[in-house]
């Protein structure tokens, strides 16, 4: 097992990959860093972030991104988005469809409250209009890449037709050493690595290993660091004080080109800090979260609540920036109908009374359980509402 394992602890999803040391196409269990919704949008998948991959048979491992899955691109339901690489499919691109051929997309009908008519134009010249019909089953509906012409673009899943051989074919790997290739596995069962050919220089490990660490020598703990290249994939082990600081490595990291994700495991300062005195931080700085949770756990800190004011994340990062935490994670939403009832702000206590539609939220901290009590009956005969919601902490 890959010593990248531990940073990955969340299983994803499954997917058949072409396994190297099996040299078959194999099931493969798919680990993620993140915790995703398999219900997303693409727009709610981000790219380029690292995914572990390891064979159910022999155990091999290895590192693709978020982009390199065709079926993390759009939502396979719907029928004109078969060249999941490329998402939906838009006027110029040139396909192959199994019942016209190869083709030109021409125009996109997309009509309110319908499914698009797509409207595709021969080699001859003649244009013929097809629905997008819902369901993966439909061959009407269905567009392959074109390849060789557009195999550098091709995804994990990607269904392809090769232009040479008059070929249907599918991608079930990818591989990134002197040059891209793609494993593809044809409709004859066959299995088969293609080069891609591009017009941009193809940067090496070293090149890409090198450039990371010129970019990233002025940091204060630039010595510390360890960055090493595999498969264009980058790995970056290092020390670091503070939130701030991990923040501007992965903007710096993440700029680099042709680089496909990074690997980032970071060793921060030991921290006495609580989950009360982060919230109480928040609350100096002037950052009112209604039915506020704030956890601290492993130097990753979990926020949720409701804000009003538009500029509450920008501010709660500004904030925590300067603290030895190792990952922020915003479950915030903003809700434009919350109303203040009342506000004590004193040295040893905070309370602030909101409603939200006909909930009543007490937020803040006091010293003993008798006085949260307390703030909770007070505010039912001044609100007169059964709807209270008590959320202070007792920081007695």
């Amino acid at each position: 097992m890959s010593k990248d394992a531990s940073l990955f602890p969340i299983h994803f999803f499954n997917s058949e990959i072409f396994c190297e040391e099996c040299a078959q196409l194999r099931k493969f269990k798919i680990f993620s860093q993140e915790k995703y919704d398999k219900n997303y949008g693409k727009s709610e998948i981000p790219p380029n972030k690292p995914l572990f991959c390891k064979c159910d048979e022999c155990e091999n491992t290895v590192i693709y991104a978020t982009n390199e899955f065709a079926e993390l691109q759009e939502e396979p339901t719907f029928g004109f988005c078969k060249i999941w690489g490329m998402g939906n499919l838009e006027t110029g691109d040139n396909v192959f469809h199994p019942e016209i051929g190869i083709c030109n997309v021409d125009g996109i009908n997309r009509v309110h409250d319908a499914l698009p008519q797509i409207v595709l134009k021969q080699q001859n010249g003649e244009k013929i209009e097809v629905p997008a019909v819902e369901g993966t089953e439909n061959k009407s509906t269905e567009f392959y890449r074109l390849f060789p012409q557009d195999a550098e673009n091709a995804r994990i899943g990607d269904r392809i037709y090769n232009t040479e051989t008059k070929i249907i074919g599918k991608v079930i790997g990818l591989e990134f050493g002197e040059e891209q290739k793609i494993v593809i596995e044809f409709e004859n069962k066959e299995i088969e690595k293609c080069p891609c050919k591009s017009s941009e220089s193809y940067l090496t490990d070293d090149f890409l290993e090198h450039n990371a660490k010129w970019r990233c020598k002025d940091f204060d703990f630039s010595l510390s660091m360890q960055i090493t290249s595999s498969s264009k994939v980058l790995s970056v082990s290092c020390r670091v004080s503070n939130l701030s600081s991990i923040c501007e490595l992965e903007k710096i990291i993440s700029s680099i080109p042709q680089i496909r994700c990074f690997i980032m495991h970071f060793v921060v300062a030991k921290s006495e800090m609580s989950s009360s005195d982060i919230y109480k931080e928040l609350v100096k700085n002037c950052i009112y979260l209604c039915c506020c949770l704030v956890e601290f756990k492993n130097q990753e800190i979990h926020i949720a609540g409701f804000y009003y004011a538009k500029d509450t994340q920008q501010k709660i990062y500004r904030v925590l920036s300067k603290f030895p935490i190792k990952k922020v994670i915003l479950d915030i939403k903003m809700r434009s109908d919350i109303k203040v009832i009342r506000t004590i702000n004193e040295s040893e206590r905070f309370i602030r009374i909101s409603k939200i539609g006909k909930i009543v939220h007490i937020d803040g901290w006091v010293a003993t359980e008798k006085e949260k009590d307390s703030v909770k009956w007070r505010t039912f005969f001044s609100t007169f509402s059964f709807n209270i919601e008590n959320h202070l902490l007792v920081l007695g």
